[in-house]
């Protein structure tokens, strides 16, 4: 494999040269368990190709373009910033402009917040998201049960409670506490929150599953070329610099995620909750108001208000 290196707001990253294969994957090789919680899944044996080849390239900290229902990602364990450097290397994308994690399960989100410092979890790579205890470690499975006795998803801010019920997993970003354990370069190098999503798509929740990592993963097209809703447009732009693209045809929305905030400080006026969406997308916003309550107050970025420091500092993509 060759080595090229690019540079990038004064940094220089390597970017390794592939023979990059794509392989072909099917939503019908694949059931889950669960629909939310669990991200356990079993699969037909002609899966084995795309699954396996998946799982090393990401559990290697490489880059593998995956479907989604929105459009084709660019993925990498986001719990490792030199696998997240490498998002912004291979689609020459400006290093401050933040990520969204992508999750199998509620599982895995909430483990997250479970995990050590992202300065200290990356010794032994973890294994998220499948209530199996040999499979997260005793440990981490306790911690786990034991938050449980607290309430459902006590690690989620509960003004998502009800929107995860209605739109997850599906084209919907939430703003998120930042997880000890995500790196800073997945925020853009700045802030205290974190976008997530859990994808739809059978083939991309598969692969997040089978490689027990949360992935950060923009589209999977060159910088400020269209986002891809084809893997043959994932290959035009981005053949050569990752291992793998897994092809699943074409993407059913071809939209990005709509990105919402009901945390951050920006979702509260007076000290009241005003939930914002930052970025409009494949969920509409007449559909997040009718969840009532608050949200019958849902405001739309640069629409109803503006910021300062989220011009500076944006807290997801696409602002």
């Amino acid at each position: 494999m060759l080595i090229q290196r690019l540079t990038k707001m004064g940094i220089s990253t390597a970017v390794t040269a592939f023979n990059t294969k794509v392989l072909p994957a099917s939503a019908a090789q694949i059931t889950f368990s669960s629909m939310l919680e669990d991200g356990a899944f079993t699969a037909s044996t002609d899966a084995a190709p795309w699954i396996n080849a998946s799982r090393d390239a990401l559990r290697g900290n490489m880059c593998v373009g995956i479907p989604t229902e929105t459009v084709y990602g660019l993925a990498a364990n986001a719990l490792d910033a030199s696998a997240v450097q490498q998002i912004f290397a291979v689609k020459g994308r400006p290093s401050d402009n933040p990520l969204i994690v992508h999750v199998s399960s509620i599982r895995m989100l909430r483990a997250l917040y479970h995990l050590p410092a992202c300065d200290d979890a990356q010794k032994v790579l973890p294994f998220l998201g499948t209530d199996n205890a040999a499979l997260e470690g005793s440990a981490l499975h306790a911690a786990l049960q034991a938050a449980e006795q607290t309430g459902e998803w006590p690690e989620i801010p509960q003004a998502y409670h009800d929107v995860i019920r209605k739109f997850w997993p599906g084209a919907l970003t939430l703003i998120m506490p930042r997880p000890p354990c995500i790196p800073i370069e997945v925020l853009g190098g700045h802030g205290t929150t974190v976008a997530v999503r859990f994808p739809s798509h059978t083939v991309a929740r598969a692969a997040i599953a089978a490689c027990g990592l949360p992935l950060a993963a923009p589209s999977a097209n060159a910088s400020g070329r269209p986002s891809p809703t084809l893997a043959a447009h994932v290959r035009h732009d981005l053949d050569g610099r990752l291992p793998l693209i897994i092809d699943s045809g074409p993407c059913d929305v071809g939209v990005e995620s709509t990105v919402l905030d009901a945390y951050s400080s920006n979702a509260y006026v007076d000290g009241e909750l005003v939930p914002c969406i930052l970025r409009p997308g494949g969920v509409t916003f007449e559909s997040l108001q009718s969840l009532g309550g608050a949200y019958e107050r849902l405001r739309v970025y640069r629409r109803d208000f503006t910021s300062t420091e989220m011009e500076v500092n944006p807290t997801t993509p696409g602002m």
